[in-house]
């Protein structure tokens, strides 16, 4: 039960340091958090998401007829 606490307290310690460390400790002239900020800025990136975007609403929109067609009631066959 101690043991199972401690090793929570320890991972929970590690993230911190690391979460710490990307913002704060300077990887050449920027860190780790500008780094990745300077990275999502470029053109290549931006068209990366737009396109990712597109897809996500050309999904919710197929979802969504699946689920209106879903949601529907069965018509009776008139034969008979």
């Amino acid at each position: 039960m101690l043991g199972d606490a401690l090793k929570k307290l320890v991972n929970v310690l590690v993230i911190l340091l690391a979460t710490f460390a990307f913002f704060t400790v300077p990887v050449g002239k920027k860190t780790g958090a500008q780094h990745l900020v300077a990275i999502f800025k470029t053109k290549p990136a931006r068209e990366a998401a737009s396109a990712f975007a597109d897809a996500a609403r050309q999904i919710v929109k197929k979802v969504r007829a699946e689920v209106d067609d879903a949601a529907r009631p069965a018509r009776p066959s008139g034969g008979g």
